[in-house]
C-alpha cells in the first residue's frame, strides 16, 4: 500500500489531495504485474492507471489489422470509456513490456471522483484528449503518408520525453513497435529515422532517441499542422 500511495501522489492526476484523501484513493485500486504481449482489460467495465511499463491501446480494422492508436505510459489512463458506458475508446490494450497496473471497477472509480471535483476534471480532460487521438489517428491513416504519421507519432513521444541538453529525450521504442504504431514497416521507419539523423532533426543515443528539432517534424505533416 505504501508503494502504491507514494506513486499516486507523484501524479498530477491527485495534486491538491491530501495525503487521506489519496491514501483513500488507494485502497480502491487493485495492483497487478502483466507480462509482456499480455491483454489487460477486456471486461470493458474496469479503468486502469499505468504504474510502470507501457501499455499498446488498438483497434481491429474490417480486415482484422491491428491499428495503435496510443501508447501510454506511468501515470496514464485508459479504460475511461467504460465510466460512460460506451465503446468510446479503442476495445483492446496489451502489456508492452513488463508493467504493473492499478485498476478499479468503473462505479468504484466515479464514486471516487464524485468526492473529488479536482480529479473528475483532471479526468474528463484526459478523455477528451484520448478521443481527440483517436480521431486523429484515424485520419492521419487515411490522408498521411508513413513518414508523415512517424513525425507525428515522434512528436507524441516527445510531449512525455525528459528534457536533455539537444532537445528532448524520447521515451524508448524499438523500430518495430514505431511500425505498429504507425501501420508501416521496419524498413520504412528505419529509412525515415536514418534520413533525419543525418539531416540534425534527430540524433541517436544507444537505442534512445533525442529529438533535436521538433520543427523539422512538424513540417512533415500536411500543411505543416
Amino acid at each position: 500500500m505504501d508503494d502504491k500511495v507514494r506513486f499516486l501522489r507523484r501524479l498530477n492526476l491527485f495534486e491538491g489531495m491530501s495525503e487521506e484523501e489519496v491514501e483513500a484513493v488507494a485502497r480502491e485500486l487493485r495492483m497487478r504485474r502483466c507480462a509482456a504481449g499480455e491483454p489487460i482489460g477486456g471486461r470493458g467495465d474496469h479503468v486502469y492507471l499505468i504504474k510502470e511499463g507501457r501499455v499498446r491501446l488498438y483497434m481491429l480494422s474490417r480486415e482484422g489489422q491491428e491499428v495503435t492508436t496510443a501508447v501510454l505510459v506511468p501515470g496514464q489512463l485508459f479504460g475511461l470509456g467504460s465510466l460512460l458506458g460506451t465503446g468510446a475508446e479503442p476495445s483492446f490494450a496489451e502489456c508492452v513490456d513488463g508493467c504493473y497496473v492499478c485498476e478499479a471497477g468503473a462505479q468504484d472509480f466515479l464514486a471516487i471522483l464524485a468526492k473529488h471535483p479536482l480529479m473528475m476534471a483532471k479526468v474528463v480532460m484526459a478523455m477528451a484528449r484520448q478521443i481527440f487521438r483517436l480521431e486523429e489517428t484515424v485520419e492521419s491513416m487515411a490522408l498521411e503518408s508513413a513518414r508523415a504519421r512517424l513525425a507525428r507519432h515522434l512528436l507524441r513521444l516527445a510531449e512525455t520525453g525528459a528534457a536533455d541538453p539537444e532537445g528532448r529525450l524520447l521515451p524508448p521504442q524499438t523500430r518495430e513497435e514505431m511500425a505498429r504504431v504507425i501501420t508501416s514497416s521496419r524498413e520504412t521507419v528505419s529509412r525515415a529515422l536514418a534520413a533525419w539523423n543525418r539531416e540534425g532533426v534527430i540524433a541517436t543515443r544507444g537505442r534512445r532517441i533525442v529529438l533535436r528539432d521538433p520543427a523539422a517534424l512538424t513540417m512533415e505533416l500536411p500543411e505543416g499542422r
